[in-house]
C-alpha cells in the first residue's frame, strides 16, 4: 500500500457552457434597447404631429375668419330676399276669379232716397269692380217696404234705384252698362209688420252680370236732321196728349205717414 498524497481523477468531465447565456442577455438587454428607442420615436413623432396640427389650425381659423363677413353679407342678403318674398305672397294674395252673377243690396231709411254713408261706401267698392272688368254689367232694382200706396211705393222705388246709378255715374261706371227697374211694394221680402222686416224691405238690389263688352257697347248711330224733327215733333205731340208730367209730385226725401 503505497503512502502519499492521494490523486483523484475526474476523468474528461466537459466544461460549463456560459456562452450561450451571456448571448440570451445581451439579446434581451438590445431588444430592451430597441423597444425604447421605438417608444421615443413614436412619441417624438405623435407629438410632432400634434405640434403641426396645433400651428396650422390657428392659420386655418384666420382664413376662415376672414371669410366670414363676406359669408354673413351672403346670408343676410339672401334672408332678405326670403323675407322679400314671403312678404309679397303674404301682402299680395291672388286675385280670386269673380262669379258670373254677384248680388248686393243697398238699404235705405224710411221714405229716404238718399243714400246713408254705408251705402255710399259700398257702392265704391262695387264701382271699382266694375271698373275693373269691363264685362260685367248690372241691373238696379229698387225695393220698399208695404206702407204707403203701390203707386207712391214704385215711385220711390225708382228714385232709389237712380240715386245708385247717380253714384256708380260719379265713381266713373258708363252710364249704358247700367239698368234700371222698380218693384216697389211688390218685391217685398218680409211679409209682417216689425222694423226688422220694413229694415230688409227698403233697399236696392244689384245684380251684377258678366254679360260682354261687345252686348253692351251703344251703336254709334249718326242721327239726320230729318229724324231729329220728327223725334222732337213726336215728343211733342206725346206731351199735349199725357198732360204735364207728375213726376215732381213725388216727396224726394220724405213720404206721407206710414212712408216706406
Amino acid at each position: 500500500m503505497q503512502n502519499g498524497p492521494s490523486h483523484v481523477s475526474s476523468g474528461n468531465i466537459a466544461p460549463k457552457i456560459v456562452g450561450p447565456q451571456r448571448d440570451t442577455k445581451e439579446v434581451t438587454l438590445l431588444a430592451g434597447v430597441v423597444l425604447v428607442l421605438g417608444g421615443l420615436v413614436a412619441a417624438a413623432w405623435y407629438y410632432g404631429q400634434a405640434a403641426d396640427q396645433i400651428t396650422v389650425t390657428p392659420a386655418i381659423e384666420k382664413i376662415e375668419n376672414s371669410n366670414v363677413p363676406a359669408i354673413i353679407k351672403k346670408a343676410g342678403a339672401m334672408n332678405q330676399a326670403e323675407a322679400a318674398t314671403i312678404s309679397s305672397s303674404v301682402t299680395a294674395p291672388a286675385v280670386a276669379p269673380l262669379d258670373d252673377v254677384i248680388h248686393a243690396d243697398v238699404y235705405f231709411e224710411v221714405g229716404r232716397k238718399g243714400l246713408t254713408e254705408e251705402g255710399k261706401a259700398q257702392l265704391a267698392a262695387r264701382a271699382e269692380l266694375l271698373k275693373h272688368n269691363l264685362d260685367y254689367g248690372i241691373v238696379i232694382q229698387g225695393y220698399t217696404d208695404q206702407q204707403g200706396s203701390a203707386d207712391y211705393n214704385k215711385k220711390l222705388g225708382l228714385k232709389r234705384a237712380e240715386a245708385v246709378k247717380t253714384e256708380f255715374l260719379h265713381a266713373g261706371v258708363a252710364e249704358h252698362r247700367m239698368k234700371m227697374v222698380s218693384l216697389g211694394e211688390e218685391g217685398v221680402l218680409c211679409v209682417d209688420d216689425s222694423a226688422l222686416c220694413r229694415n230688409i224691405n227698403r233697399r236696392v238690389h244689384l245684380e251684377i252680370r258678366k254679360i260682354g263688352q261687345e252686348h253692351m257697347a251703344v251703336p254709334a248711330v249718326a242721327a239726320s236732321s230729318s229724324d231729329l224733327t220728327d223725334a222732337r215733333t213726336d215728343s211733342a205731340t206725346n206731351a199735349e196728349a199725357t198732360g204735364p208730367s207728375t213726376d215732381n209730385l213725388l216727396p224726394l226725401n220724405s213720404e206721407p205717414t206710414p212712408g216706406s
